[in-house]
């Protein structure tokens, strides 16, 4: 419903897909795919006769985030951090688990979402940027974009805490 943001687990076994206008966080495993495209198990072909995988034959699972998941960033204890659009939040959840350990409001509704190395094979583990859209009301207009808030939140304790908001 609507696949926004599409992001490796630093394993480099699954895909995290958010879907703006589903409330899940879907995890598409890689062996699975390529198992379903070497055994030839399509569902249909698409309109340019691109063949279609089975959804239940190519997922590990799906968690239930929130409203607006986007994209997501990783830490180095097996943790996701995905941002939530339409909540205005970022939802912390376990990747091995699949469930939500936490969320976090932030300002305005969160798009894009940072962690240092949160994309790589080694993340680092310390902090997410939240890069919130539309603060319209808190800073001053500065041409023909919307300003836009950030907020460095800390991940490095049990539960995640906002440090600053610029």
């Amino acid at each position: 419903k609507s696949p926004h943001g599409c992001d490796v687990t630093p394993d480099g076994t699954a895909i995290v897909v958010g879907g703006k206008l589903d409330t899940h966080g879907t995890l598409y495993e890689f062996s699975k795919i390529k198992d379903a495209i070497a055994a030839k198990r399509f569902e249909s072909k698409d309109a340019f006769g691109v063949p279609v995988l089975a959804f239940k034959d190519v997922i590990r699972g799906q968690v239930e985030l929130g409203l607006g998941p986007l994209h997501t960033v990783f830490d180095d204890k097996g943790n996701a951090y995905t941002s939530l659009f339409l909540e205005s939040k970022v939802a912390k959840w376990s990747v091995k688990d699949m469930k939500v350990l936490e969320k976090l409001s932030v300002h305005y509704n969160i798009g894009h979402i940072l962690a240092a190395e949160g994309d790589t094979v080694s993340p680092d583990g310390k902090y997410v940027v939240a890069m919130n859209k539309m603060s319209i009301d808190r800073f001053t207009g500065v041409g023909p974009l919307y300003p836009q808030n950030f907020q460095l939140i800390d991940i490095t304790g049990e539960k995640m805490r906002m440090l600053y908001d610029l």
